[in-house]
């Protein structure tokens, strides 16, 4: 895996704050599972239905390349293209600047590791939305420069999909600025958790599994983007496996979103953090927002 993919979530890039609230989803009044879209991220490619239709919906990633990807979702405000897209956030991260607020954030399927799949279920409304994977490769460009971004439309619809009910969850984690909240203690086994972001700014959340030996601190160290980027001194990061390895997450949503992925926990120790940059530059590791968890 190239060195700068080993940083995990380094190109997660991330904005001010998003303007408004999103429509709350109409209440679960229907039985109907959600619909499930597939696709599949490769260097530096994405395949994925050009069109959706609205409502409660299971994003499966499947990564068949060899770096770490992303199913990022994000929607322009109108009138803005996906080249300023493209151009606009490779600037910030280059700059760890201000990111555009004309970007909003709708989650998606976070890092997935080359072989793995992960899944999201989330609800969005009809519009225009884009795929991006905000992940570095070894030379330092974000894979949405090299090619891996892709447009992609929900359409309102009257089928039954449209009016599929949530996933029922088993476990409820709130994102605030700048900390995660655990409803119940997390136990070994597989789980459907719930991701609210209660906070003023957008947030992502990452589970990783610490290989033996390696800390929160490690991490705190290892995969913190800004870091990275102001530090010259810094060094290569050691392989994403020596650290440990991601088992779900959610990619950065704004503020007042909610959704929903699966994880399966194996007895062992691990860490929960969010690599969204703020707009003060520093990333949400830096102000506090990661945790270490004991799973039995």
């Amino acid at each position: 895996m190239p060195v700068r993919s080993a940083l995990l979530f380094l190109a997660l890039v991330s904005v001010a704050a998003c303007s408004g609230r999103e429509a709350v989803p109409p209440a679960d009044l229907a039985t109907a599972a959600p619909t499930v879209a597939s696709f599949t991220a490769t260097e530096y490619a994405i395949a994925a239905p050009d069109s959706i239709a609205a409502g409660w919906t299971t994003f499966r990633l499947a990564n068949h390349g060899e770096e770490l990807h992303y199913g990022h979702i994000v929607r322009l405000d109108s009138g803005r293209t996906r080249q300023e897209l493209v151009d606009a956030y490779l600037n910030a991260i280059r700059t760890s600047g201000p990111r555009p607020t004309w970007v909003k954030r709708f989650g998606g399927p976070g890092g997935t590791a080359p072989g793995d799949t992960s899944n999201v279920t989330q609800y969005l409304e009809p519009g225009s939305y884009i795929w991006i994977c905000p992940v570095e490769d070894s030379t330092g460009m974000p894979h949405f420069a090299r090619g891996e971004v892709m447009p992609f439309v929900v359409h309102a619809s009257s089928d039954a999909p449209a009016s599929a009910a949530a996933p029922v969850a088993d476990a409820v984690i709130r994102l605030v600025d700048h900390a995660f909240a655990i409803d119940l203690p997390l136990a070994a086994g597989r789980h459907t958790i719930r991701v609210d972001n209660a906070g003023a700014e957008p947030h992502d959340i990452n589970i990783l599994k610490l290989a033996p030996g390696r800390s929160m601190e490690d991490v705190q160290l290892w995969l913190n983007p800004e870091r990275a980027r102001r530090d010259d001194d810094a060094g290569p990061p050691p392989p994403l496996d020596a650290l440990g390895n991601p088992v779900g997450g959610i990619a950065a949503i704004g503020p007042g979103l909610h959704a929903y992925f699966d994880a399966t926990l194996a007895p062992g120790e691990y860490v929960l953090f969010c690599m969204v940059t703020a707009p003060d530059g520093r990333s949400h590791i830096e102000h506090g927002m990661i945790q270490q968890l004991t799973i039995e």
